[in-house]
């Protein structure tokens, strides 16, 4: 018998199992009914640094086990890889660790599978109370406390989404939003709010008064002359024009040569008739 007709067959016979329970359903939606049972779950990963209670929890839980088929990395001895692998929790990320893989440090096998979640594009969730940071008090390390706000504020532009333990679940089913508005993650990193806006005493002290613009000096008056003599000649101009003058008046008694005209007006100078 042929593979066909097998199937075919097989198929006939749950049509009729199921038809005879009372249920009817056509032979394409048996068919997607047995495809999509037979697809596996997609991963979740819990990354830890130490065995705790709370990701146990996650791993258990029946919400999370009937989308995610779960797995923890440290029950794995570092033998994990993201393989079929959709979403990776974080817990017990410390400061050490935040800031090793802002900077892109992957020296323990947390921070090597927590970067390549982040390189391949995997959901990567954290539990507000599984970081670090924000177990400080607020404001407690000033300008340090804003460095540490500023590597994790780069995990989260990176896709880190961070959300409260109570509602890590919610999150990851696409039940609620993970990612803080901007003030509240501010407030959460302990005294963030003022990180970034701090300034110096010397960037907040008020701007020295400009000072005044210096008068205009008035021009210098333009030196001029007026000819006694009759006729004016070019050897006048010339000589007029090497003790600066610069305005030659000329009256009813004087007469300008032409070349005297010239030469005046290749030196800038004006020759104002009276």
């Amino acid at each position: 018998m042929e593979r066909n007709e097998m199937v075919e067959q097989i198929l006939s016979r749950v049509m009729e199992k199921l038809a005879a329970a009372g249920e009817t359903v056509t032979e394409t939606e048996l068919m997607q009914s047995l495809a999509s049972a037979a697809a596996p779950l997609p991963g979740l990963l819990v990354l830890t640094q130490e065995h705790g209670t709370d990701c146990h929890k996650l791993l258990e839980s029946p919400r999370i086990k009937e989308k995610y088929r779960t797995g923890c990395a440290l029950l794995n001895e570092g033998e994990t890889t993201l393989d079929g692998i959709e979403a990776v929790v974080l817990f017990n990320l410390t400061t050490e660790a935040m800031c090793k893989l802002a900077s892109g440090i992957t020296d323990t096998s947390y921070t090597k599978l927590a970067a390549q979640a982040l390189l391949m594009g995997k959901k990567l969730y954290v539990p507000r109370e599984e970081v670090e940071l924000y177990k400080y008090p607020v404001g407690g390390l000033g300008s340090y406390q804003c460095m540490l706000q500023a590597q994790l504020t780069k995990l989260v532009s990176f896709g880190l989404k961070i959300c409260p333990l109570a509602e890590l679940e919610d999150c990851i089913l696409g039940e609620n939003s993970c990612e803080a508005a901007p003030e509240q993650q501010k407030e959460e990193a302990g005294g963030a709010d003022t990180c970034g806006e701090k300034v110096t005493a010397q960037e907040t002290a008020p701007e020295a008064p400009e000072a005044a613009p210096a008068p205009a000096e008035e021009p210098e008056p333009e030196k001029e002359i007026t000819f006694s003599k009759k006729v004016i000649t070019e050897r006048d101009i010339i000589e007029a024009n090497r003790d600066g003058v610069k305005v030659i008046r000329i009256t009813e008694r004087n007469i300008l040569t032409a070349l005297a005209k010239d030469a005046a007006s290749a030196r800038n100078i004006r020759l104002v008739r009276e």
